[in-house]
């Protein structure tokens, strides 16, 4: 069993982790640290009035360990603690069993107004359930059964149990905009977005059912890793369609972080043959990520498909341009030349952004390998990379760039 200590020292790196916007890996750090998982929130998260945590001491499955669940909002504040394999009624509005020797133990408390209810499973599984208000004892029938079925949707989204049922059910009846109702009256982010990744896994989904959960989660989703990770569960399918690229790109445009940003466009990108429209959108938000490292990867991505420079070569050249690393810029130029055959107007359009590299050896390898890609009998463009090799200082550099051009 885990020490209360170590549960404590978890929730307190989670917040930090939080206000540091760290990375997924920070999280499989800590849970090597202290055996127990924190799914940390971002930036954007940490800095309202809300904070949501999540623990997980055990297996990922939860049948090996206890979960909790911890959201505070303004006024309102929810616990959950759960372990074991739970299993719920066929109209998915109460607990019809728990594994032996699991529970739940679920507290809201609004307004200072406090409800418990613990659903315990003995060795044999049999259940006994326990509600209380305000630290008194009440029966659970009906008050308590009664509020369980209020609280059941905060419940299977939070937990996961039963949400498959739920969306399918509810889908079948009154399609996305069913899901998405339901979705709505769940409390953290983190909830609304089971009930969106359960949608997209539904097989009769239609294009215009994702652009609108894509775009409740631009309305109601503030998190950097949400909103990637919403992202991240759209099928290729379904990305071949331009308005829903539309919609993914506009939930993509309010993601802060470089890091989250950069992969939820690659992920984009790994759909083959996209449409003109939609590279030029995606560009223009690459232009956007601060990182010269991001921003190269997504760059990279780009020119691999095959018409990208042929629509994108002017603002393509003038965000490498902008690049403050000199080996960052180099590599994407680099890339271009090698996927892509450039014509003259395009190999003068880019040269320049070359004469201002600042770093001579970077400098020289790119103008190499464009002396290797042009055409021997252009002596035009020939004489335009001479001119571009003249702005290297070093006479060693240099003399390779021309040497390479004869």
């Amino acid at each position: 069993m885990t020490k209360p200590s170590t549960i404590f020292f978890a929730s307190l790196a989670a917040g930090v982790l939080s206000m540091l916007d760290l990375r997924p890996a920070a999280s499989t750090s800590l849970r090597l640290i202290t055996g127990v998982e924190v799914m940390q929130q971002d930036t954007v998260k940490a800095k309202k009035k809300n904070n949501n945590v999540r623990i997980q001491v055990g297996g990922k499955d939860g049948k090996n360990g206890e979960q909790v669940y911890i959201n505070t909002d303004n006024n309102k504040r929810e616990e959950l603690k759960r372990q074991g394999t739970v299993t719920l009624t066929d109209d998915l509005k109460d607990i019809k069993s728990i594994s032996p020797n699991g529970y739940i133990k679920y507290m809201r408390s609004v307004n200072d107004d406090t409800k418990r209810l613990e659903i315990t499973s003995d060795a044999n599984g049999n259940l006994t359930r326990t509600y209380t208000e305000n630290g008194k004892k009440v029966a659970y029938e009906p008050a308590g059964r009664e509020w369980l079925q209020q609280v059941m949707p905060d419940l299977m989204a939070n937990t996961g149990i039963g949400i498959a049922e739920l969306v399918k059910d509810l889908y079948g009846k009154a399609g996305a905009k069913g899901v998405l109702a339901e979705a709505e009256k769940a409390g953290s982010e983190h909830a609304k977005m089971r009930f969106v990744h359960h949608l997209y896994q539904q097989p009769d989904l239609k294009p215009a059912e994702l652009k609108q959960s894509l775009q409740f989660v631009d309305k109601h989703v503030s998190s950097d890793y949400e909103r990637r990770k919403a992202l991240g569960t759209v099928t290729a399918a379904h990305l071949k369609n331009k308005d829903v690229v539309s919609s993914y790109l506009q939930v993509s445009d309010k993601i802060n972080s470089d890091y989250e940003r950069r992969k939820a466009l690659l992920y984009l990108l790994e759909t083959p043959d996209m449409g003109k429209e939609s590279m030029a959108m995606a560009l223009e938000q690459t232009g956007k990520i601060s990182s010269d490292y991001e921003k190269a990867k997504v760059l990279q991505q780009l020119t691999k498909q095959a018409d990208f420079i042929q629509h994108n070569y002017k603002p393509t050249f003038s965000i490498i341009d902008k690049f403050s690393s000199d080996y960052e810029k180099a590599k994407i130029i680099n890339a271009v030349v090698k996927n892509h055959k450039l014509s003259q107007a395009q190999y003068k359009e880019l040269l320049p952004v070359v004469s201002r590299i600042s770093s001579d050896y970077e400098k020289g390898k790119v103008l190499r390998n464009i002396a290797s890609a042009i055409p021997a009998d252009n002596k035009d463009l020939r004489a335009e990379v001479e001119k571009a090799a003249n702005t290297i200082g070093s006479d060693y550099e240099k003399n390779k760039v021309i040497s390479a051009l004869r």
